[in-house]
């Protein structure tokens, strides 16, 4: 029922309009009894709430709920509902179903879900209608916009066209425009000289964003080509690395290793999908272990201690601790072009001057072997034992890691 409004020409406000609509906490005038109960039939404090028919009825479930009464002669009308919803929400909404569109106000993010929710509940269009234009007006931060699509998502209701244009960020014309933009940083980052002071700048900018958004929802538009472009540009140095790899080019070599670790840096702090692409690189990209492990390339060894060993030790610890689901073919394949390099780079005489941290390292890594190999089955496992023997005999590991793996392999298949 529209609220009435009547003009006055007997006084000086004869251009004003008087406003006739039932006022909220006017009980004198009210015609129907409110109780609330919530999903335990825990019982409002405030029960009976006294309100008013023509107001109740902007609400389609109300007004569903009173035209059972209304061949009833009894007044007031008396109604029971039932919600999962707060009391004070509950109440909030009811309270602004009594105000004008003109008048509605919400303090924050939070406050304009909550009601946005109860309004869903009892489909009041005009509350509904006015919680979207003031989400489409405000701004977010990342948890209120996550908020704001989680509930949108959980409710069956038309989203305002201008709030769903702001929402959709996975349309093709803003994931060109993201990647554009992080394409330009990376040939920035790529082509600069390593001591640029907007180089810590620009690369603390795009890992945040790329890593931001593969935690959030690796399922999304946005998130696939975050993955995309970590993992190219991560094979793309592997490529550069490989490339560089002469001694006439010693200088382009040791940009190179610093251009390999960032990448992933960024990939370590990412999901285990991401992990797993980096590791399906690393088994296709041969040359590079291949190189490191020729006899005359020492200095290229020393050099990428400081960025493989990080890089292989962390797939190693990935693949032992579950963080990457691997299936066995890239387990099998990664330990066996690997395993010998990661062996070679622990090499004292070739980086380490302090034996501790080298033993430290050596350690770290038959343990993460241990862990791996036993998730092979004997045939896999005894190609890999093999190489693992070898390395340790050749560069000087302890053996007592790989022995005890053996003898509990053997002892699990006797």
């Amino acid at each position: 029922i529209p609220s009435t409004k009547i003009k006055s020409g007997t006084d000086s406000t004869a251009n004003e309009q008087i406003d006739l609509r039932p006022q909220f906490g006017a009980t004198n005038s009210a015609d129907v009894r409110l109780r609330i109960f919530g999903p335990n039939r825990e019982e409002y404090d405030g029960n009976p709430l006294r309100l008013h028919s023509q107001t109740l009825q902007t609400s389609d479930f109300f007004k569903a709920l009173l035209s059972e009464r209304w061949s009833s002669n009894i007044r007031p009308f008396e109604i029971e509902v039932t919600t999962d919803q707060s009391f004070e929400n509950y109440l909030k909404c009811i309270e602004m179903m009594y105000s004008s569109t003109s008048s509605l106000r919400f303090s924050n993010v939070d406050e304009c879900l909550a009601i946005l929710s109860v309004a869903s509940e009892l489909l009041v269009d005009k509350l509904m209608q006015q919680c979207m234009r003031y989400l489409e007006a405000v701004r977010w931060n990342s948890e209120e916009e996550s908020k704001i699509r989680n509930l949108l998502s959980s409710l069956s209701l038309s989203v305002l066209p201008d709030l769903n244009a702001r929402l959709n960020k996975q349309n093709n014309n803003y994931l060109e425009f993201v990647r554009e933009n992080i394409k330009a940083m990376l040939y920035f980052l790529s082509s600069c000289d390593c001591a640029d002071k907007k180089q810590p700048i620009i690369r603390g900018a795009v890992g945040k964003f790329m890593v931001e958004n593969l935690q959030e929802d690796e399922s999304s538009g946005i998130a696939e080509m975050c993955r995309h472009i970590i993992l190219e540009e991560f094979k793309a140095n592997i490529e550069i690395a490989v490339t560089s790899n002469t001694e006439k080019n010693a200088a382009d070599e040791e940009h190179s290793y610093f251009a390999l670790l960032w990448p992933f840096t960024l990939i370590e702090r990412c999901d285990g999908t991401t992990m797993e692409g980096a590791l399906k690189i690393l088994c296709e990209e041969m040359k590079l272990a291949h190189i490191i492990m020729q006899p005359q390339k020492h200095y290229t060894a020393s050099r990428y201690t400081k960025v493989m060993l990080p890089i292989l030790l962390g797939c190693l610890d990935a693949l032992a601790n579950g963080k990457i689901i691997a299936e066995r073919k890239l387990r099998v394949g990664f330990l066996t072009i690997w395993l010998p390099v990661m062996a070679r780079l622990l090499c004292p005489n070739l980086y380490f001057n302090h034996i501790s941290d080298n033993d430290v390292l050596k350690t770290q890594l038959c343990r993460g072997v241990s862990n791996v190999v036993e998730t092979l089955p004997f045939a896999d496992w005894r190609g890999i034992y093999n190489i693992w023997i070898d390395c340790c005999a050749k560069y000087s590991i302890d053996l007592r890691i790989p022995f005890a793996s053996g003898c509990k392999v053997l002892h699990e298949h006797k």
